[in-house]
């Protein structure tokens, strides 16, 4: 059957602006196990993880309960003013040379993990120990002592007046002057009941509010990842009416190059790809791997190497996704050198593609996750797989995309774009924007393979196939 030319469902609308979604409509997403979305602590723990501002105490937990250390207070502050290299040093990774100490307190040397922090926290007169020459990194830090901290890092301001704290008297002589100037500056608010605490131990979660509001009100960090400039999207260029369907359910296009594809995982379990290829079948996407949606633990897909060797066999090009559930860029360049790891062996011609789907279910890392985020994760992945010499793309429905949840316009330097897009009886896509392979059915049927399975095809030459594919091409 040939499809008839349809007016494109963009006619006559106004086109939404994909930037409007991207204000982070969730901004408590942490990869912290012990970090729960609800929670009060959940949104400065994540404003510090994005920006880099404070660790957890190991990749899946924050202890957001536990005391704050003073090391931990000092490397907030330190990262806060742009980690900048200790004098007569290039780097911040530089531990020691000619002109730095070897140490700043006798209990702070050279090979402490916090050492240039507590030295320019020193250096910069935020911190100056105890009489005794300590420093005691690893002491749980007070709220008081928070607040001369904060108050000695921005030059001892004055205060605007005596704050309101009900046990204001039993903050220390020493620390009065930075409490107040501390409530004034919205720093510190005190709890619920008017009261400071001021020798109550700081919490982690406290201690990330605390340097959150820092950020905010003097480096003007806000929520949400930094993005390059927008780019134009360029419109969908493809005649619908040069779409074909023959009896199988398999599309051609007659308005250029096109080849036909399957993608496969482990729920297709053992393929026979010899009667795959037979089927006319050119091309394969092959899952890779993935991240759990509730641990967040990266699993390889058990058939991918036999999926990859049996594709590469028959003859077919291959290409690779992986399904992410990355929540920070860092996480998504983790997910990238995996794939690598996994590829390396494989002649991979399509591209290295970068899968993240909202899983919404309860225990869902990735519930709610907002698409600034999103959007910067699918950079990070993209970076990593350009850099090593392959094709990098991006997946998603219309819906994703028109919704905010992957924002095109901000992946223009990676613009190979896989579509998944299930019409009705297959008509052609009205998708507004340009892609490279359309996924069109999941439950199309291919000899070779057990129950349904995604059809793909793709209008890009990924693999720069030679002329004697001219019969693909419309005459």
């Amino acid at each position: 059957m040939i499809f008839n030319t349809r007016k494109s469902l963009a006619a006559g609308l106004t086109a939404l602006a994909l930037t409007l979604s991207l204000t982070p409509v969730s901004a408590n997403k942490t990869t912290y196990l012990d970090v729960k979305d609800e929670i009060w602590y959940a949104t400065p723990i994540a404003f510090c993880q994005q920006h880099g501002l404070m660790d957890g105490v190991s990749a899946g937990e924050f202890q957001p309960k536990e005391p704050m250390t003073r090391a931990a207070l000092a490397e907030s502050l330190y990262r806060l003013a742009g980690s900048p290299a200790p004098e007569g040093e290039g780097s911040r990774d530089t531990r020691a040379g000619p002109s730095a100490p070897k140490e700043v307190f006798s209990d702070v040397t050279a090979d402490h993990p916090n050492f240039i922090a507590i030295a320019w926290c020193e250096a910069s007169g935020a911190v100056s120990g105890y009489p005794d020459g300590t420093f005691r990194p690893e002491a749980a830090i007070t709220r008081e002592e928070v607040a001369v901290l904060l108050w000695k890092g921005r030059g001892r301001p004055e205060a605007d007046g005596p704050a309101p704290y009900t046990d204001r008297g039993a903050v220390s002589p020493w620390a009065l002057e930075a409490v107040d100037w501390a409530y004034g500056a919205r720093l510190m608010t005190g709890g619920s009941d008017g009261s400071f605490v001021p020798r109550n131990n700081i919490t982690r979660g406290e201690g990330a509010a605390v340097v959150m509001r820092c950020g905010k009100a003097y480096y003007g960090l806000t929520y949400g990842y930094s993005l390059p400039e927008p780019r134009e999207v360029p419109d969908n260029p493809y005649d619908n009416g040069a779409y074909l369907l023959d009896e199988n359910g398999y599309l051609s296009y007659q308005g250029g190059w096109y080849a036909r594809g399957v993608d496969v995982s482990a729920h297709q379990k053992e393929v026979d790809w010899s009667r795959v290829a037979a089927a006319g079948m050119d091309f394969a996407m092959i899952r890779a791997g993935y991240r759990g949606y509730t641990l967040g633990g990266i699993v390889k897909d058990e058939y991918f190497d036999a999926n990859m060797s049996g594709a590469l066999a028959n003859g077919m090009d291959v290409g690779v996704y992986f399904f992410s559930q990355a929540l920070t860029p860092a996480e998504a360049e983790e997910e990238a050198r995996q794939v690598l790891e996994w590829i390396q062996d494989y002649q991979v011609t399509y591209p290295v593609v970068f899968d993240w789907e909202e899983q919404d279910k309860e225990d869902s890392r990735t519930r709610n996750t907002d698409g600034n985020t999103v959007t910067a994760c699918a950079l990070a992945f993209c970076r990593v797989i350009k850099e090593a010499g392959y094709t990098p793309m991006t997946y998603g429905s219309p819906r994703k995309i028109y919704e905010g949840g992957l924002a095109l316009e901000y992946l223009q330097d990676y613009p190979s774009f896989w579509l998944a897009h299930y019409t009705k009886d297959t008509v052609p896509t009205q998708f507004r924007y340009r892609y490279d392979i359309w996924q069109y059915s999941s439950s199309g049927t291919v000899d070779g393979i057990e129950g349904n399975v995604d059809l793909n095809i793709s209008l890009t030459n990924f693999s720069a196939r030679q002329p004697d594919d001219w019969w693909k091409y419309p005459i």
